[in-house]
């Protein structure tokens, strides 16, 4: 499960970064060839290969491009055709195509040139500005006029690391646009890489990757970058004449292309303008600073080329798109994968403009069928081959570089992309260590022992792997104040479609029973959205959850460092034997999960056994609060609607309610109570919304209340910040335990103005370290009723709460020493506490 916990990573992070963005690709096999004509295009005078020369038949939107060698290959569906070979900068070539002539035909361009002194222009101020003010009239004057249209395309994305390819995939689609109802698009053929037959579906995206650079609005991994043609982009951009080449006998402006304002979402490069047409040839364009894709990606280079045709009619529109991509991942300091390589060479062709479409491909309420994808998904390859390179559905297609031919030749089933992607940071570092390789090590113990006394059912159930997960066994370390020093061993074993886990501990600190913890769960699919699991736990367990602190299973790893250097101990602890039963059910759409959980638990207090610390300090841990013993029965229900997001990267918009009731008419239980709870998780994107991490608002409300005589181990907890990790979703000026209390209502904010502030000052050191600036604040507080109250005097069982409600407000400085840490200033209003600290590990 090393493998998997890569491979998780992978879907994760790499394939959400393959460019997003939505314009037309796709292609499938030609179905008729008369002939299929190969060869290159090259300089006439050195003899040098020209790539992407674009290869057109005469009268037709039927084409192809040369590869970087400047080979090609193009069928024609009938004979005699003339083949049109184009190239800026060089004289066009046009040769008849009969039956009689060879297969192999090379075309040789002469070069063609014109002085600057050469230019006219009409107008009047920037040369550069004239000529793409009437680029921009020109393309008001046909776009409206452009309804829908159906393409063919061909795509190859070659995946590499800093050392050689890693995998090749390919697709031949259709693609249909419609102004009003978007793209879809239809898979006809594809293949890859023999070690691409274990990538799951929705792997690779074909649609979602070509982009059309003529648009208003192009989108770049979630930007929304504003297009050279953009009605107002002249007041985006400052365009330069730089000079003129020639075309077929007209005048060729190649104007460079520089944001006006670094603030603004846009691209710099270069745009070739045919005179006269006043159209767009070519452009070589790459997205500016204002890209803002760090935290993720550390390091980006990517640069668009792409060219352009109006085939003979009014519109313009794309030939092909050239896409390279270089990425730096790094997932905070904990995980970092190797550089990835990105290339990517679509050929767009056939386009059928203005043509009906199908009306079945958008279905009712505009629901895609079985047979499109949308424009904005993935699109999946449920079939790749390791067929021979020239076997992609029928061709033809752009032919391979000799380094793709290899990867095709010598890549077998063996070579796993997800092992040529390394984890670097801390996950690489135990991987080092021979920590996780077939086996592995796992920190703070198993995430649903700890999720069991979660006050939202099913949260923990959410992170059944550990952090680091692998098959064969797997130990479990951790420490407290209760366990003392825990040493377990984790199993996971699949029997066909049935996954069970089973795990054994051995804890230092208590005598008795206690000394042993073991259990284990199973997990059956009921079909492709429906699974039932059962598990049975015996050990002790924290009494309250750490929703805010990422996962259960990174509270016990932190708190056991903490409770290690002589910190108080975060947690109460309580013994717990239970057995659950559950059903999930997982709907698409709208993306909402359903959980019903049986439980049957007996509930036992535990006492504190240390006070050990490893630096020797003289630090007395608080003593674990005793709880109500007795047998726990009880019905949950869990419903969670919307995305949790990835580690505060991605943006998080979910709502999770959840009921569970106890009482002594069900199963006999020894408790009668009602708990409801509720939590709602919100980003808004405030600010220069444009880019791929706006400015942008994060919200949580968190609330529970309960009737009846609910027990301490139910009860609702606001989150603390006693350690040096302090997530959102915690109150930092509370720095010792959290509030508590069977009723609780909180409201978490942080708008992040990410590097703005300084950019603004144009102050370029933190930019570059991208460093973020964060206005915070908290706010809540926790009831307990009288009788309650008085019960738990009664034992002798204090809890804090807040008596009035807790306000806080803050200021944070993130990204320091590479991101791993946060300075925080936070100031609490209802009392003179004033919290200075830093925060580590920080993911947002």
């Amino acid at each position: 499960m090393a493998r998997r916990t890569a491979l998780r990573l992978f879907y994760l992070v790499l394939l959400p970064l393959l460019p997003l963005a939505v314009g037309p690709t796709a292609a499938h096999a030609q179905d008729t060839t008369a002939a299929l004509l190969e060869g290159r295009v090259v300089d006439a005078e050195t003899g040098d290969p020209l790539p992407q020369a674009n290869l057109r038949i005469a009268d037709t939107y039927q084409g192809t491009i040369t590869n970087v060698d400047g080979q090609y290959t193009l069928a024609l569906d009938s004979l005699p055709a003339t083949v049109v070979v184009r190239y800026v900068g060089y004289e066009s070539a046009r040769r008849r195509i009969t039956a009689d002539k060879e297969s192999r035909q090379v075309f040789r361009l002469a070069p063609s040139t014109v002085q600057m002194d050469e230019v006219q222009v009409t107008g009047s101020g920037n040369p550069g500005e004239t000529i793409m003010r009437r680029v921009i009239e020109n393309k008001q004057a046909w776009w409206p006029a452009l309804k829908r249209y159906s393409v063919e395309a061909y795509n190859r994305f070659t995946l590499a690391n800093d050392t050689a390819i890693v995998a090749v995939a390919e697709s031949q689609t259709t693609a249909f646009w419609d102004a009003e109802r978007g793209t879809r698009e239809v898979v006809r053929s594809q293949r890859g890489t023999a070690n691409l037959q274990g990538i799951a579906e929705s792997a690779l995206p074909a649609a979602a990757t070509v982009l059309n650079l003529y648009e208003d609005n192009v989108g770049v991994f979630g930007n929304q970058m504003v297009g050279v043609t953009h009605p107002d982009a002249l007041d985006y951009y400052d365009f330069t004449l730089d000079t003129t080449r020639a075309i077929d006998g007209r005048q060729a402006f190649r104007i460079e292309v520089e944001p006006a304002n670094r603030l603004s979402s846009t691209f710099r490069g270069t745009v070739t303008v045919l005179d006269s047409a006043y159209a767009l040839l070519e452009a070589q364009l790459r997205p500016t600073p204002s890209l803002s894709t760090s935290r993720v990606l550390k390091e980006v280079d990517i640069t668009f080329e792409q060219q352009f045709s109006n085939f003979g009619g009014p519109y313009w529109l794309p030939v092909d798109f050239r896409a390279r991509r270089d990425l730096d991942v790094q997932l905070s300091a904990l995980i970092s994968l190797s550089d990835i390589r990105i290339r990517q060479v679509s050929r767009l062709n056939e386009y059928q403009i203005n043509e009906p479409l199908p009306d079945s491909l958008y279905g009712a309420d505009g629901e895609t069928d079985e047979v499109a994808v949308r424009a904005d998904s993935t699109v999946g390859i449920p079939a790749l081959s390791s067929a021979q390179p020239d076997s992609l559905g029928g061709g033809p297609f752009v032919p391979y570089s000799q380094d793709e031919q290899t990867a095709y030749e010598q890549i077998d089933s063996t070579d796993t992309v997800q092992n040529a992607f390394d984890p670097g940071g801390l996950y690489g570092w135990l991987q080092d260590l021979g920590l996780v390789e077939e086996g592995g090590i796992s920190f703070g113990g198993d995430a649903d022992e700890t999720a069991a006394s979660d006050t939202t059912d099913g949260a923990g159930d959410e992170a059944t792997a550990s952090f680091v997960d692998v098959e064969g066994g797997l130990p479990i370390l951790r420490f407290n104040r209760v366990e003392g020093g825990h040493v377990g061993l984790r199993l996971d074993l699949g029997v066909g479609p049935l996954a069970v886990t089973g795990r054994g501990g051995y804890n230092t600190g208590p005598s008795g029973s206690t000394q042993w913890s073991y259990g284990g769960d199973a997990t059956l699919p009921l079909g492709d959205n429906t699974t039932l699991s059962a598990g049975y736990h015996y050990g002790i367990e924290p009494r309250y959850r750490a929703r805010s602190r990422i996962a259960p299973l990174w509270a016990r790893l932190s708190n056991s460092l903490w409770t290690l250097a002589g910190a108080p101990d975060y947690f109460d602890y309580f013994g717990n034997e239970r057995l659950h039963v559950s059903v999930r059910h997982a709907f698409s759409s709208p993306n909402l999960g359903l959980a019903l959980r049986l439980r049957n638990e007996r509930h036992f207090s535990v006492a504190k056994s240390t006070d050990y610390n490893a630096l020797g300090r003289s630090v007395t841990q608080p003593v674990n609060p005793a709880v109500g013993d007795g047998w726990l029965r009880s019905v949950a229900l869990t419903a969670t609607l919307g995305d949790g997001g990835l580690l505060g990267v991605l943006p998080i918009n979910r709502l999770q309610g959840s009921v569970e009731h106890s009482d002594p008419g069900l199963a006999a239980s020894d408790f009668d109570f009602t708990r409801v709870e509720a939590v709602a998780d919100a980003r808004i994107e405030t600010f220069f919304q444009r880019r791929f991490r706006p400015n942008a608002l994060d919200l949580r409300i968190d609330a529970g209340a309960s009737f009846g005589a609910l027990p301490l181990q139910r009860f609702g907890v606001i989150e603390a910040s006693p350690q040096p990790y302090t997530p959102f979703g915690a109150l930092r000026t509370l720095d010792d335990r959290p509030y508590q209390g069977e009723h609780h209502v909180a409201l978490f904010w942080e708008h992040n103005f990410r590097t703005v502030p300084f950019e603004l000052l144009g102050w370029q050191a933190p930019v570059e370290q991208d460093i973020e600036l964060l206005l915070h604040g908290g706010h809540g507080r926790t009831w307990i009723d009288d009788g309650t109250e008085q019960r738990l005097q009664r034992r002798g069982t204090a809890v804090q709460r807040a008596d009035g409600f807790h306000h806080e407000v803050g200021l944070s400085v993130n990204g320091l020493l590479e991101d791993t840490l946060r300075l925080d200033l936070t100031k609490r209003l209802d009392a003179s506490g004033l919290s200075v600290g830093v925060s580590l590990l920080r993911f947002w």
